[in-house]
């Protein structure tokens, strides 16, 4: 929480949209080694920050473990928690992974998953969004509503979609559209009503709830840091 009240932050977010919108590409994502780079960002980033995520993903993705075919889930497994377990450099530090096994696993898992059902990424983000989600929330490891949101929204495949994570639902909280404890959401059908009033309050700022969820993340991060200023 911040001690910033729910209107002020609400204004904040209102003057952020606008420069969300400029920043988005035009166009969805199609591309097989791209979006498997998109995807492994998402499962990658679980309890890690961004920036050694992408690092961790760069790695892999140099490797091209990810978009080969000749292989198997436990191999790759093995291929991928070798390439992880290596120091990262990550904005100009040597920085290392902190999940290794459990990632490798949670990545080989899931293109298993993917690779069984004879179809691709691409294929995958070409059905109905919600579908895609469910699919990916049922059958990616280490994958939960968040995190494929965050996956779609990445992809550019849609902006109707929102990523509740803990700066979220903390806004959400101020704005007395969340009364929970919990800073994460696992289950699919509670994350879609929260959602839903999150949409809702989105329509009403005239705005793409993933976008919406964009601004609100960058405005809570800095409240954050403002406030721990404060009290220090």
């Amino acid at each position: 929480m911040t001690i910033y009240s729910a209107e002020a932050l609400s204004r904040a977010v209102a003057a952020v949209c606008p420069d969300i919108r400029l920043r988005i590409e035009a166009g969805v994502v199609s591309n097989e080694r791209h979006l498997w780079w998109e995807l492994s960002c998402c499962i990658l980033s679980s309890q890690v920050p961004y920036p050694l995520a992408m690092a961790a993903a760069d790695a892999i993705d140099a490797q091209g473990y990810l978009h080969q075919t000749e292989c198997n889930r436990a191999d790759l497994a093995e291929l991928l928690f070798e390439v992880l377990s290596v120091p990262l450099d990550v904005e100009g530090k040597k920085r290392s992974y902190r999940f290794p096994k459990v990632k490798a696993d949670h990545l080989a898992s899931t293109w298993a998953a993917v690779a069984s059902t004879g179809g691709s990424l691409s294929a995958l983000i070409s059905k109905d969004v919600n579908e895609a989600r469910a699919w990916l929330v049922a059958h990616a490891s280490g994958i939960g509503p968040k995190q494929a949101s965050m996956f779609l929204r990445n992809c550019g495949v849609t902006y109707d979609l929102a990523i509740l994570d803990r700066h979220v639902l903390n806004y959400m909280s101020t704005q007395g559209l969340y009364s929970g404890t919990q800073a994460s959401i696992s289950r699919l059908s509670h994350y879609g009503r929260h959602e839903q009033r999150l949409r809702d309050h989105a329509r009403e700022m005239n705005c793409p709830v993933g976008l919406l969820d964009w601004a609100i993340w960058i405005v809570m991060r800095v409240a954050n840091r403002k406030q721990e200023t404060i009290l220090v």
